[in-house]
């Protein structure tokens, strides 16, 4: 229950392009009616955070970052409509919009940046991540700093933080048994990459896909893929780390865009021809762009055979375009789409998730490259800006291992932009 009284916490604030993100005590408001406070255990460090920090996208500062989290549930802003007479909990579900109303303190949860009316017209027709209604978090920061100067909540989340204030629509409870740090790949980068593959191109068994970018979000597109039973799945990078990695997360093939290529024999080159080897002489079915680097889009529609389609996943810098003949584009029945994070609803596809990671057919830990304390963060970005990982984590409550926290993908690199 809300206690009414808001919290000091301590929390990444970031002042603006160039300058270094420094620690301070900020003032976390309290709950309103139908959001919950959550402690934070671990929040994943995402290229789209440092695209607002290098100034690849406009945004306002001072603001927290971070939105790709998990943590315990520490305190509930009860919707007086969903209590029952004596003031408790109803312990029901709103099952005409998906919304939880049976959280719990202590309960393990992922928090995700999308936010849910559960009323306008694309949150009644499924698409969660068009939301359009009038949700308080949207208009209001609960965020503070010490002078009383509201702070940006970045990205809906401000995971960089020991505890953070949501929407109850942006978190979905765990089982006990699922490890918090695996599962914050969950909020934004697994659960973009599997969903642009399931949601966005519904990828079928036995069709070929070409991902272009193996960072976070790609190998979660590639993970996806290889459940969906596609057949050849093509990873696509210029790191040799991250080819490697991919084919270790279900890739068949790896290539090189600037020229060779791992995994089909071929001798090098051109995309077209290894995609070509790869599914006895056909073109793609889907190609998914996960990074944002422009590089990535250049040729991408020219890898996909007739009736195919191509996913951009990855979110390019503001004022990045493309160029694409209507007419040809049209004659052979291609589609572009655009996925904002995976075209994704969070109460459905993150359950479909855990599942599948409880069951051992997805690979979470072994993405976590490595962790480190709120502190350090300054560290995990520079990893993710040299291209180090596939995905860092901050603890911003927790020990840091300083390592790998499993071996697999140590040394695999991050991707530009995702989401």
């Amino acid at each position: 229950m809300s206690t009414g009284q808001g919290v000091t916490i301590r929390a990444a604030v970031s002042r603006g392009v160039g300058i270094p993100t420094g620690i301070e005590d900020v003032h976390l408001a309290a709950p309103g009616p139908g959001e919950v406070r959550v402690e934070v255990e671990a929040c994943a460090v995402c290229h789209s955070d440092l695209s607002y920090l290098d100034g690849t996208w406009a945004t306002d500062f001072p603001l927290v970052l971070g939105h790709e989290a998990t943590g315990r549930i520490l305190e509930i802003g009860v919707e007086p409509w969903k209590t029952t007479s004596d003031g408790d909990l109803d312990g029901k579900h709103d099952e005409q919009h998906g919304r939880l109303v049976d959280l719990s303190v202590g309960d393990p949860v992922v928090i995700s940046l999308i936010r849910t009316c559960g009323n306008c017209r694309a949150c009644l027709r499924g698409h969660d991540v068009a939301c359009t209604g009038d949700i308080a978090l949207n208009a209001t920061s609960p965020l503070t700093d010490t002078d009383g100067a509201p702070l940006i909540q970045g990205l809906a989340v401000g995971g960089f933080a020991t505890q953070v204030v949501v929407d109850r629509s942006q978190v979905v409870p765990l089982p006990a048994d699922v490890d918090l740090v695996a599962a914050s790949l969950l909020g934004c980068g697994v659960l973009t990459g599997s969903g642009a593959v399931t949601n966005t191109a519904r990828v079928s068994a036995g069709d070929a896909v070409v991902v272009v970018g193996c960072g976070g979000v790609g190998i979660g597109a590639i993970q996806a893929a290889r459940l969906a039973g596609a057949h050849p799945i093509v990873a696509v990078d210029p790191a040799a780390d991250k080819r490697n990695a991919a084919l270790g997360f279900g890739a068949t093939h790896a290539a090189d865009p600037t020229g060779g290529s791992t995994g089909s024999g071929h001798p090098g080159g051109h995309l077209a021809a290894v995609i070509t080897e790869a599914t006895g002489g056909r073109l793609a079915d889907h190609v998914l762009v996960t990074t944002g680097a422009p590089a990535a889009l250049d040729g991408a529609i020219d890898l996909l055979a007739p009736m195919g389609q191509l996913v951009i996943v990855g979110m390019a810098g503001d004022g990045v375009t493309i160029e694409v003949a209507p007419s040809w584009l049209a004659a052979a029945n291609k589609s572009i789409l655009g996925s904002k994070m995976g075209t994704a609803r969070v109460a459905v596809d993150v359950p479909a998730l855990v599942d599948h990671h409880r069951a051992g057919r997805l690979d979470l830990a072994g993405m976590v490259s490595s962790t480190h304390t709120l502190d350090d963060i300054q560290d995990a970005f520079d990893e993710v800006w040299r291209g180090d990982v596939v995905r860092t984590v901050v603890l911003p409550n927790g020990p840091v291992t300083g390592n790998p926290v499993t071996a697999a993908a140590s040394t695999a690199a991050g991707e530009p932009a995702t989401c």
